[in-house]
């Protein structure tokens, strides 16, 4: 398979030198064709995890409160103005909002899409609804949320694609079969023109509250080889390829540009199955591991030298980033901390990778490296994408190399991810309830006493040691045309000109 898809990039690339590639639009406001993994399969906000599915529905649904370009706040949206309460937020909408079809939308339509989303037991980000005892459409432009505990945060947890508003008429109309058939109307940028399995195509919603854009159309394209999505974008075939690997970036020239965007709030981990059934159960091989991996070889030879070392729970450019880890290797350390585990006279253990994730391809190697040096012996297993989710499901490795990254600065829903049951802690097996009711108090307090709740997580995260921060989350592309035209901000959304 890889050697079919390096054929393929390459004969891409020569078509586009012999002038038989379609140039893509230059002028300001022309149509945008975008190169990506992947494209959503589904319109519906709870359904929507693939990090490109999440950002592209991010650009068709409007929310009422927006995410900053830089992820450290959130500005208003479809909402005129917000009103803070430990019990109740008051929602005050902008007057005469529509829907992209033209229809109005009222308070009405957000009372009614949050039911929705509350009542949706296969909603994926329930947790943010959880604190919501109901919502009420007090009139036309006034909502209200009625809390069933304080949640601070509750003006961010608005601002995701998964709090997208839709028609009450629509929900009324169509219920269990809400996402079948066509597309919805929406409230956002754009709106959704056409789509099949392999694209989707977005033009500007003429009734969007906020600042159009200048952009009218985007087309999404799957590609699902970065090479052929490299491929592509040289030969002009596209304006735009999302997530290249790090090391393609020598390939590219003029008129394409490198773009590399860090996470506001992003990580690439070490992920360690923390369940009997590995040795890694032992938090002790855990702390040997983490003190043994050279993080700067893995940044230099997987992102490229691109991103930055990461030592503690958050980005380094979040405002709850705070160093836990030693930076370089202490491999004297890591032979006396195995000192009396299984490891002691060194043992094996399985890595399983994702035969089309490069990166986390190449941290296995490195890792494979380093933990030879006191004793561990790596097994490296790539499999198909789909094949190694269900092996990380199960507990069935050892190792595995993964990320997290949420679109806000925002702890709460970061670390219930992160080291939460939501999903078993990235899948790694990880449970503390302890941990569970810190991050609970996180999301539910705020001053002095979320600020000792996050000093206590960083302390018994270092004590547990479930998952070895590496670096910060990047992601590299490539693009013909302008950032002011289009671009990936921190969020790891796209900015549309």
């Amino acid at each position: 398979m890889m050697g079919m898809a390096a054929t393929v990039a390459v004969m891409l690339a020569l078509s586009a030198c012999n002038g038989q590639s379609e140039s893509p639009s230059t002028n300001a406001d022309g149509p945008l064709k975008i190169g990506v993994q992947s494209v959503p399969t589904t319109f519906d906000p709870g359904q929507n995890f693939l990090a490109t599915d999440y950002a592209i529905m991010n650009l068709v649904g409007g929310t009422l409160t927006d995410v900053s370009t830089d992820g450290k706040s959130v500005t208003m949206g479809l909402a005129e103005a917000l009103t803070p309460g430990d019990k109740q937020y008051v929602v005050k909408l902008k007057p005469d909002l529509k829907f992209s079809d033209g229809t109005p939308l009222t308070a009405t339509d957000v009372a009614a899409t949050f039911e929705y989303y509350m009542a949706d037991k296969s909603n994926g980000y329930d947790y943010t609804f959880a604190a919501i005892q109901k919502v009420t459409a007090v009139d036309d432009l006034t909502v209200t949320f009625d809390l069933k505990q304080p949640y601070p945060a509750l003006d961010m947890a608005l601002a995701y694609p998964s709090s997208a508003i839709i028609p009450a008429k629509s929900i009324q109309e169509k219920g269990k079969d809400l996402y079948k058939g066509d597309p919805l109307p929406t409230a956002g940028k754009f709106q959704i023109q056409s789509f099949d399995a392999n694209y989707i195509t977005l033009t500007a919603n003429p009734n969007y509250a906020g600042a159009k854009p200048s952009t009218t159309s985007l087309t999404f394209n799957k590609i699902t080889d970065s090479a052929a999505r490299l491929a592509q974008v040289q030969g002009g075939q596209i304006d735009f390829a999302e997530d290249i690997s790090p090391k393609q970036i020598p390939q590219l020239s003029g008129p394409v540009q490198a773009r590399t965007t860090k996470s506001v709030n992003g990580m690439q981990f070490l992920g360690m199955n923390n369940r009997d059934n590995s040795l890694l159960s032992d938090v002790r091989i855990r702390k040997a591991v983490s003190a043994a991996i050279n993080r700067d070889q893995i940044n230099d030879v997987a992102m490229a030298g691109k991103s930055t070392v990461a030592l503690g729970l958050f980005a380094n450019s979040s405002k709850n980033s705070r160093p836990l880890l030693q930076e370089k290797p202490d491999l004297e350390g890591a032979k006396d901390l195995l000192s009396g585990t299984k490891c002691s006279n060194g043992c094996t253990l399985r890595f399983i990778a994702d035969s089309s994730d490069e990166v986390g391809g190449d941290i296995a190697v490195v890792a494979q490296q380093n933990l030879r040096e006191i004793g561990i012996q790596v097994n490296i297993e790539r499999s198909e994408a789909a094949v190694v989710i269900q092996q990380a499901n199960e507990g069935n490795y050892d190792f595995r190399s993964t990320y997290f990254y949420d679109s806000l600065d925002n702890p709460g829903p970061y670390l219930s991810y992160l080291l939460g049951p939501t999903i078993k802690a990235l899948r790694t097996g990880y449970s503390n309830p302890e941990m569970n009711q810190l991050i609970d108090t996180v999301q539910t307090s705020s001053g002095s006493e979320a600020a000792s709740a996050m000093d206590q997580i960083n302390e018994l995260f270092e004590k547990d040691l479930p998952m070895i921060p590496i670096t910060d989350y990047m992601v590299v592309s490539a693009s013909r045309v302008p950032e002011e035209r289009l671009s990936l901000s921190p969020t790891l959304f796209y900015n549309v000109g």
